[in-house]
This record gives structure tokens, sequence and C-alpha cells, in this order.
């Protein structure tokens, strides 16, 4: 009788086991899992095994030894955390102000700089530190030759190698990112309570510090982290600008691991586990000044309405100022590389260039066959990148929301993860993985395929996640009801409701994919060229200016195009549901 019960049991476990939904979850995990935790643990593995030459061998501490035993790592530890910190302080202020003009006062240009901030994502972050070396380097600078030929003097007064170079080029690149961390949380700041301290008797400057910072600080604390975790991910920055300064950072220490003769791969697993622990500290960090962020709440259903400070005579200056904001940070050397690549020589703007100008460097690069080739690779692996995340992260952001609510925390956890993988870290540890695991793919683009999913399943779940909790599953239970299948739900319900949010992701998605070099850097092999490593090769093997400027112009118009694409689809979208929010109204009245 026992035994009929427990066969009963057993049966009905399994019966629940192999219901679609639970499959789903079931592959869901397994196949986040193997994209996330293979490559996490062949690094582990690497990292406490004794290089041999010939693959890892006994277990040992020796790489950690050799890591960790000289004065060297004082300085890779200093110099890392103080470009991440320095990085993160100054990208915070810019961002900072850019947002709280935009959201909290009546200066004008606001969609302007809105859409400025979202097309800097089409700036590799490689071509922006080559820019600024074209601008600020001490021997090929332009700002600098001018300021000898103007003042006499016999060096230039700037010099972007250096700490303080580093800072401001990454600084420049990323300040946008901030500007739309930190709008939301300016946006929907209930100015009342402000009012009241006004009313009260207490001007502006004291009521910004005592009222306004203390309601922003989880929007500034949660912005702050993911600008440490950047700054210490970053890798085109100290690759260009740091190394000829021999300002060595985490990420280019564990690069330069892998180029040695023989490889060390131990040693670079053993500095990549300090990064990585770094910023899952970080993340643990960001993540709670995210959640802590609900009780600093100051919006409610009791006709909150927002207002923006009257700045009166100034609204036309403070706008200027942060156009030149923009144009400075991004428009100087964007527009530098531009006027390089119409130069076979050195060519210096005001100052003059011993060529012509010529289109020569286009020629040259649309003709370079190696060229053509990466620019496929590159489109191809975004492209499948890009589809593969957002169908993926569809499915889990259904199944964790939707499907297993109770057990979708995992899911969305193990999709989190690669947040806080630097992409070198990423690069490196498929490397190791599948050179041990016997899977042809090391030296095809299908290595690259896997490394670009693996780093892009965050972002695809957040957009999912996002767009999926906007729309009411009452919808698919009614259609549940009306006897529709799962697949018509998906189809012809969730598919068109989600199909802009689903879009935006894919472009995202394939902009950050076009871009990446730090994880290529470590997998790309002699037939698998993409557009950041030829890029690199070029710049570092003495290649033409003009011409490496060229390949950089090439890159940046189409994917400035694409993010316009995808700023027109969002004002798209933000009329249809203004539109529809003026209906229902007019409905209700």
């Amino acid at each position: 009788m026992e035994s009929n019960s427990n066969g009963g049991a057993l049966a009905r476990a399994f019966a629940a086991l192999i219901r679609p939904r639970n499959l789903a979850l079931i592959a869901c995990v397994l196949i986040a899992g193997w994209l996330v935790f293979v490559p996490l643990a062949a690094l582990f593995y690497t990292a406490f095994t004794e290089d041999t030459g010939f693959g890892p061998g006994p277990a040992s501490l020796s790489n950690f030894v050799q890591a960790y035993s000289s004065w060297h790592i004082v300085r890779l530890f200093g110099n890392s955390l103080i470009f991440a910190a320095g990085t993160a302080v100054l990208t915070l202020l810019m961002g900072g102000f850019v947002a709280f003009v935009v959201e909290r006062t009546d200066a004008p240009l606001g969609p302007l700089f809105h859409s400025l901030a979202l097309l800097s994502f089409a700036i590799p972050g490689l071509l922006t530190a080559m820019a600024w070396i074209f601008v600020l380097s001490p021997n090929i600078g332009w700002v600098n030759a001018l300021m000898k030929n103007w003042f006499g003097l016999s060096e230039g007064p700037f010099s972007i190698y250096s700490m303080g170079g580093m800072i401001w080029a990454l600084a420049s690149h990323y300040f946008p990112l901030a500007y739309l961390a930190l709008g939301p949380a300016l946006r929907v700041l209930d100015v009342r309570l402000e009012e009241a301290a006004l009313v009260s008797g207490a001007r502006y400057w004291q009521v910004m510090p005592k009222i306004t910072l203390p309601l922003l600080r989880p929007a500034i604390l949660s912005t702050m982290l993911l600008l440490f975790m950047l700054g210490m991910s970053s890798y085109e920055v100290p690759r260009l600008i740091g190394r000829p300064a021999r300002i060595d950072v985490f990420t280019t220490e564990i690069q330069a691991a892998t180029q040695n003769a023989p490889p060390e791969f131990g040693i670079s697993s053993a500095l990549g586990m300090t990064l990585l622990l770094i910023c899952v500290v970080a993340v643990i960090f960001y993540r709670r000044a995210t959640r802590n962020a609900e009780a600093f709440a100051t919006i409610t259903g009791k006709g909150y309405m927002p207002t923006r400070i009257k700045l009166r005579k100034w609204r036309w200056p403070v706008a200027i100022g942060v156009l030149f904001m923009f144009l400075l940070a991004l428009g100087l050397p964007l527009l530098t590389l531009v006027w390089q690549s119409f130069f076979r020589n050195l060519a210096q703007p005001f100052i003059g260039s011993g060529s012509p100008a010529t289109w020569e460097n286009y020629e040259f690069i649309l003709r370079y066959p190696i060229f053509l080739d990466a620019v496929k690779t590159s489109v191809s692996l975004a492209a499948m990148a890009a589809t593969i995340v957002v169908a993926l992260t569809f499915v889990m952001a259904w199944i964790a929301l939707r499907a297993a609510p109770k057990s979708g925390w995992l899911l969305d956890s193990i999709a989190f993860t690669p947040i806080a993988m630097p992409h070198v870290i990423v690069g490196a540890a498929i490397l190791f993985a599948y050179l041990m695991l016997p899977i042809p793919v090391y030296n095809t683009i299908w290595i690259l395929l896997i490394a670009y999913v693996t780093l892009y399943l965050p972002y695809g779940m957040r957009f999912t996640s996002g767009g999926l909790t906007q729309i009411h599953k009452e919808l698919e239970e009614v259609a549940e009801v009306s006897g529709a299948r799962m697949r018509q739900i998906f189809f012809r319900i969730l598919l068109p409701l989600l199909a802009p949010v689903l879009l935006a992701a894919w472009i995202y998605i394939f902009v950050l994919a076009v871009r990446e070099l730090g994880a290529s850097v470590f997998l790309v092999g002699p037939g698998t060229h993409v557009l950041g490593t030829i890029s690199l090769t070029m710049w570092e093997e003495g290649g033409s200016y003009g011409a490496v400027s060229a390949l950089g112009v090439i890159q940046i118009i189409p994917l400035i195009m694409i993010v316009a694409g995808l700023r027109w689809l969002e004002l798209r979208v933000q009329r249809r549901s203004e539109a529809a929010a003026a209906k229902a109204q007019a409905a209700g009245q």
C-alpha cells in the first residue's frame, strides 16, 4: 500500500516536472547557467591550479603567490581604484548637472540634450580614447600645438598620458549615461517638499543639501556604484592611454599576462579573481541601493504635479553651458577624428598639414580586405547575439514573472550575474573554458557569439522584464480561459504589445555588440576579425593616423543612424502613449 502511494507521488511529481512551463524553466536555467557559470568555473580552476606549460596541473596557490608577491600589485590596486573612483566622481558631477538642468529647470533644448546623450552610445570607447590622444597628446595633440604656437611655450600644458587624462577621457565618454541614470529620479522628485521649506524661510542653497540630496541618495549611490564598476571594467582607455604612461590597471594586466610567452593563464586568472570580487561587492551594494529606493519615494496618488525651477534671464546661458559640455566632451574628439580622416599625415586644426585633404584614407579602408571581413563578422555577430539575447530573455522574463514567480528569482539572478563580470574577465574565462572543453569553437566566430550572449544577458533581461511588468496578466488569463494555446498567447498578444520594447532591446544590444572590445581581444583568431580589434591593431602597429581615423568614422556613422532610429522609435511610442492616455481621460469625463 505504501509503495503504491509512493509510486503515485513520484508519478505526480514527474507529471508536474514535464509540464511545458517547468520544462521551459529548467531549460532556461541550464542555458543561462552554462553561459555564466561554466566560464567562471574555468576561471577558478585555472587560478587554483599550477600552470605546467601544457595546461593546468595539480592544485596550487602558486599563481596567487606569483601575482601578489611583488610591490607591483600595490600599484595595480592603487591605480585601478583611483581611476575607477575618479571617473565615477567626475562623471557623476557632469551627468548630474545636465540631469538637474534638463529635468528640474525651465532651460530650453532639453529634448536635444536627451537625444545627444542617446547618440553618445554610438561612439565606441576605443575611438573616444584615440580622439582624445589627437586632442591632448603632448606630441601630436593639436590643442597643445596650438598653445605652443600662440604663447611661445616650449611644451604643451596638457597631457592625456596621465591619471587625470585617463579619468577625463572615460568621464567624457560616460557622463551621458550618468545623466540618463539620474534624470528619472530628478523628474519624479516632488518639489512640494522643497517649496514647504522655502515658504518656511529657507534659502535654496540650504534646501538642496538638506532635502533634495537626501531624497536623491539612492539614485546617486546606485549611479555612483554603476560608474565605479564601469571604471574598474574599462579596457580601452587604460590600453591606449594608460599603457604608454605606464599606468597599469587590472584589465590591461589581465590581458597582458595571456600575451606573454608562454601565456600565463594562471596569473591572468588570479588577477581576474580580485577584479571580479571587487565588482561583485560593488554589484551587491548597487542592488541594495536600488532596492531601498522605494523608502525614498515622494510620488503618491494625491495629485502629484512636477514643477520646474524658473531660471528667468539665465535660461539660455545655462542651456548654452550644457550644450558647451556636450560639444567639449563629445563633439570636440569626434570632430577631431573626422578632420584627421581626410589627411594622410598628422593634421592639426588651425595649424595646418603637410598634405592636402583627400578621400584616400576612406578608399584605402574600403579596399582593405580585413576591414570587409571584420564588418561582416561584427554585423553578423551583433545581429545573432541581439536576436538570441532578446528571444532568450523574453522567455526567461515571462517564466520569472508569470509561469514560475516563486522560483523566478533564480533566473533573474543568473541573468544579472554578468553585470558584475568585466568584459576582460568574460573573455578570459570563456577562453580558458573552451580550451579545456572538447567543444571545437576556439578560433571561430562561435566563441565570440557565446561571449556576446553572456555579456548582454542582463541588458536583455532588464528590457524584457520591464516591458512585461507593464502588461497585466489578465490579458493572458482571459485568452487562456477562451481556449487560446500558449503559442497563440505569445505570438498574438505578448509579442505585438512588447514589440517596441523588444525592438529597442535588439537595437541597444546590437550597438553594444558592434562596439565590444574587452572580451574580443581574448577570443579573436586569425580568421575572426572584428571592427574593434582591427582598429586597435592598426593603431598599435603604427598605421596611418588618417587611415585609423577613417576606419573610426566609418564605424560611427552607421551606429549613429541606428541609435537615431532608436530615439525616433522612443518618441513614437511616447506619442502613442500620450494620445492613448488623453483618449482615456476624455472618455472618463
